[in-house]
């Protein structure tokens, strides 16, 4: 089979990568090559245990392929040669290209634990049919442990909250849930959150074993304490799947990603790599950081979809920001950017500011909630570094706001100024509009220095 653009991977950006090369040169051949047939849009798994009547409503649609005239396969890449230009599959067939786009994702990370190939010790995969057993054992379990207090983990801890009869706990060997994106103050309203539910939170603890005869019956943690445990989720993150990439030569970065430059092109011509398995750079210090998500994925498709017969507009994504967005029970925690943690351990200078309000105005209004937003600025040149929100369900897009605010450059004197839309029923008053008021106080603190 001959293709003038393969793409190899069906998760959110090998679809993108693939719809945008065939938008941008519809007279090109494309083909997405995909190992898994059952695929699941990674962001919602955890939602396939209570929220979703049925997990198949979780399926990753292809539809849009076949209407866009994409030709799709299911099938695995085994081997790939990057001077003839052709690809191995598992079905014994041959695919042979002018154009390569990796987008081979990433595998849960298992860690090397006794006991981890116990029954009911569960990985987080991105396939339908191990996720429609989670789900099935989910409904029966009495004593579920989750490893992991990343999104991940506390996501499925909440949704597994919803079930009554069931005891829940999460153990993280950070001493905070959600470290990574989070400040402090977040991550303690957070765990607060999720305490309500009557999750038990382990904090600061290592799993030491899991232990039972064939099927998983307790979770052993460092300081002797040990956990009832029927079902066992595990969900501390994951490791670019770069095998295939590898092992045709290509350059790969510590940590296992596939190199790529500012237009997601590998060290092979011709070749590039998108999503989890390429490397991602951080916006402000440009070094490698895990930041692995669709969000960041579908731009790196869209970005390598269109230069992907050379560089017809230049990218504006000079690394990645890093925006997050979650929900526990009935709160909205978003995150962009730098926190208060991250800025001391790069030495970055910075000041902050915070502010509260409802999310309507007047804030008695049915369905208003308190939106909490903290913006972090650098020191002297007041350029935006980053920024935390929680509060009602807006919250999921005022951190885009922030997060475009990063993009481009945007100080905390424009923030200061920025004029806006609002409205009784859907936002927060001018007058005390949390972003811009966190601004006037960051500013009010430079003004000081």
């Amino acid at each position: 089979m001959k293709k003038d653009i393969v793409v190899v991977g069906g998760g959110p950006g090998g679809v993108i990568a693939a719809m945008t090369a065939k938008s941008v040169y519809p007279d090109k051949s494309v083909c997405v090559i995909r190992e898994i047939g059952d695929g699941v849009i990674p962001c919602a798994i955890p939602y396939m245990i209570n929220t979703m009547a049925d997990p198949k409503g979780n399926m990753m649609p292809m539809a849009g392929l076949e209407a866009a005239g994409i030709e799709a396969a299911v099938a695995g890449a085994v081997s790939l040669d990057p001077e003839a230009k052709t690809l191995a599959l598992d079905n014994g067939e041959s695919v042979s290209f002018d154009r390569l786009v990796l987008a081979t994702g990433s595998n849960p990370a298992m860690p090397p634990i006794p006991g981890a190939d116990l029954e009911g010790v569960f990985a987080v995969t991105k396939s339908l049919a191990p996720l429609s057993d989670l789900v099935e054992k989910a409904k029966a379990a009495s004593n579920v442990v989750i490893v992991g207090g990343g999104f991940i983990g506390a996501e499925f801890a909440d949704e597994l909250a919803q079930k009554t009869g069931v005891n829940i706990h999460l153990v993280e060997l950070m001493p905070k849930v959600l470290q990574a994106a989070f400040d402090d103050d977040f991550c303690d309203e957070i765990q607060k959150n999720l305490e309500a539910q009557g999750i038990k939170m382990h904090l600061g603890r290592m799993v030491e074993a899991f232990k039972g005869e064939g099927k998983v019956e307790a979770v052993a943690l460092s300081g002797s304490e040990e956990l009832a445990a029927d079902l066992v989720i595990i969900g501390i993150g994951g490791r670019p799947n770069t095998k295939l990439a590898a092992e045709a030569g290509l350059r790969l970065v510590d940590g296992g990603s596939i190199w790529v430059d500012s237009y997601m092109r590998t060290s092979s011509p011709d070749i590039f790599a998108v999503g989890d398995c390429a490397l991602k750079r951080d916006f402000f210090t440009r070094k490698a950081v895990p930041v692995w998500l669709a969000s960041t994925a579908t731009a790196e498709a869209r970005n390598a979809g269109t230069n992907i017969y050379g560089i017809r507009v230049l990218n504006q994504i000079q690394g990645s920001i890093a925006a997050f967005s979650t929900k526990f029970g009935d709160t909205c925690y978003a995150s962009a950017g730098l926190t208060e943690r991250a800025c001391k351990r790069e030495s970055i200078r910075y000041v902050s500011g915070s502010a509260t309000a409802p999310d309507r105005h007047p804030g008695n209004l049915p369905g208003a909630s308190p939106m909490s937003v903290k913006l972090l600025f650098a020191d002297r040149a007041g350029a935006l570094l980053g920024g935390q929100v929680t509060g009602g369900e807006s919250a999921g897009e005022l951190v885009n706001v922030i997060a475009m605010g990063i993009q481009k450059g945007v100080t905390v004197r424009d923030m200061d100024m920025m004029q806006i839309a609002t409205h009784p029923k859907l936002s927060s008053a001018p007058t005390v509009h949390p972003l811009i008021n966190a601004a006037h106080q960051a500013l009010a603190k430079l003004r000081g220095k």
